[in-house]
């Protein structure tokens, strides 16, 4: 389970992704690999404490301003976000080690259904969704038990602002008959 309490914990664990984000990360994944491109996946599932803690930085508490979405409004807190850099723990670099590797990234995040931001360029997200969409509990179809149980926790356990989405209708039991 994802700590959902620590602001400076990031995660890489693909398994708390929604499956079909999951599954384009890892296309993406071979594929860079394929191309020689040396991106390994910086952060994937976001805790929406660790989303206010990051949003506060540079506005509220000391250091540059690193992200431009409050919690909830990123899809990194619904899993179906990932930033990709350079390097490796302790050496993080977003520096190209060859002119045109953010470039080609791009097009094979896009090539599997993935959403780059011009604005940062590390982060790929799931293409067709909204961060609007999200918030009021319209979620990808196919999210497993794992995906789904990380989100309600997470969602049960937010007490800040914005309020929480709904919870992911996985939990919906059918009328009984």
């Amino acid at each position: 389970m994802i700590d959902l309490i620590s602001p400076t914990s990031r995660n890489v664990d693909l398994s708390f992704l929604h499956p079909i984000f999951r599954d384009a990360i890892e296309r993406l994944k071979n594929e860079l690999e394929d191309a020689e491109i040396p991106l390994v996946i910086f952060e994937a599932y976001r805790t929406p404490v660790r989303q206010a803690y990051l949003y506060a930085q540079g506005r509220t508490t000391k250091g540059p301003i690193v992200t431009y979405a409050k919690p909830w409004y990123s899809y990194h807190q619904y899993g179906l976000a990932v930033d990709m850099v350079f390097g490796g723990p302790g050496k993080w670099t977003w520096s190209e080690p060859k002119k045109g590797m953010w470039k080609k990234y791009h097009e094979l995040a896009k090539k599997n259904g993935l959403t780059p931001l011009s604005f940062e360029t590390p982060h790929v997200q799931l293409g067709e969704t909204s961060s609007n969409a999200l918030s009021e509990g319209r979620y990808p179809d196919g999210g497993d038990a794992n995906w789904a149980e990380n989100l309600a926790s997470a969602i049960s356990s937010w007490h800040g602002t914005p309020p929480a989405p709904p919870l992911p209708n996985i939990f919906e039991k059918a009328p009984v008959t």
